[in-house]
């Protein structure tokens, strides 16, 4: 295990502007869930889509090896610039870029769609691709833009984790029972809690999503159901954890 003593985590404003909650636990719960599900190892190429202020770092600076790497990526440059500044000097095998995308709710003024954009990454470079609460923030176009970029940055035993907000008859019930911490608002195969700002959280009819990943040869090897409906769980949003 490498000696992580010398990086401090984040402050707690930088926290909560990322999401919050238990820094530590909920990075470590995600990394977790990919070394014991997907099989990540120490020497593999990890990419974080969505990195924020480095909450699937920290676990992974333990665990990754000096042979294995970590690339992240996001629109919102103050996270990237924190992890740049407080980790990549101790840990240069971690890297960490801004790309100015057009988010209405995180980057309103970009011009770059995400539907555009192609990673800056080589083929097949990449073992282990991982999106935390990215695709609900993100228009049907988007994804499946993402998604073949990942087909193709990933290599031919590469693996994906992913967080969604599915909408099928188990969450639409808990959501019409008044259970859910979300109301979701129907439009076409994606849904939204807030139409004047419907980026801030997407939600996906579950066979859409799904569909969305086996049409480029994916296979869902399990779904883990989060509690942001109301059901129980613990874990918040839903997590695919996909393999080709």
């Amino acid at each position: 295990m490498r000696d992580i003593s010398k990086v401090s985590l984040p402050p707690e404003d930088l926290h909560i502007c990322f999401g919050g909650g238990n820094f530590k636990a909920s990075g470590r719960k995600m990394i977790d869930l990919c070394r014991d599900k997907l099989g990540l190892q120490p020497d593999e190429r990890v990419l974080d889509i969505g990195c924020g202020i480095g909450r699937l770092s920290f676990p992974l600076l333990e665990y990754l090896s000096r042979e294995g790497s970590y690339d992240g990526f996001d629109t919102f440059h103050v996270g990237v610039e924190w992890c740049t500044e407080n980790i990549t000097p101790e840990f240069p095998n971690f890297q960490y870029q801004k790309v100015d995308l057009f988010n209405s709710t995180y980057n309103p003024g970009a011009r770059t769609k995400a539907a555009e954009f192609v990673f800056p990454y080589a083929d097949n470079s990449k073992d282990l691709v991982m999106l935390n609460s990215v695709f609900t923030h993100m228009m049907p176009e988007d994804i499946i833009n993402y998604i073949n970029e990942i087909d193709r940055v990933l290599t031919d035993n590469g693996r994906l984790f992913a967080t969604f907000f599915l909408v099928n008859a188990e969450s639409t019930g808990l959501m019409d029972a008044g259970k859910s911490s979300l109301d979701l608002y129907k439009y076409g195969v994606f849904y939204t809690a807030d139409p004047k700002d419907p980026m801030d959280a997407v939600g996906y009819d579950e066979k859409f999503a799904l569909n969305m990943f086996q049409q480029k040869g994916f296979k869902i090897q399990e779904i883990l159901y989060g509690n942001w409906c109301g059901r129980e769980s613990r874990y918040y949003q839903d997590t695919l954890l996909i393999t080709r």
